[in-house]
């Protein structure tokens, strides 16, 4: 069972995402804050954090940059998930460290499944 880590300021968005990796087998976590996200991973061990890029105080962005410089967690696989859609932003993110950008709105279950899966146990054929 992997622990999945979900960073969103918002718990409509956090809590049912948590819930859908406990439904695939995994522990999800919901922390609602940049600041909470650095203090979980400093005393818990986390497979994959997905991290909402738009979060008052620390942003997604800030929270990546902190996890990069960091040598306990600088391979941490990180995903941002947010619901901008603008190309440049998901270049920005992808140039800043992030492992991939996941777009909120278009993801349904079995693509989220599939991603998931992929990050945890690397590609399928």
């Amino acid at each position: 069972m992997a622990v999945i880590l979900i960073v969103d300021d918002n718990p409509d968005a956090c809590v049912p995402l948590a819930r859908l990796m406990r439904v695939l087998g995994h522990k999800g976590e919901c922390v609602y804050s940049g600041e909470e996200a650095l203090a979980f991973i400093e005393k818990n061990p986390v497979d994959l954090m997905i991290l909402d890029m738009m979060m008052p105080g620390m942003d997604g962005l800030e929270v990546l940059r902190h996890v990069r410089s960091n040598p306990a967690t600088a391979k941490l696989q990180v995903v941002m998930f947010s619901a901008i859609s603008d190309p440049k932003f998901r270049e920005h993110a992808l140039q800043k460290g992030a492992n991939d950008y996941w777009l909120k709105a278009s993801l349904d279950f079995s693509q989220l499944q599939s991603r998931v899966g992929q990050f945890l146990n690397g590609p399928t054929a």
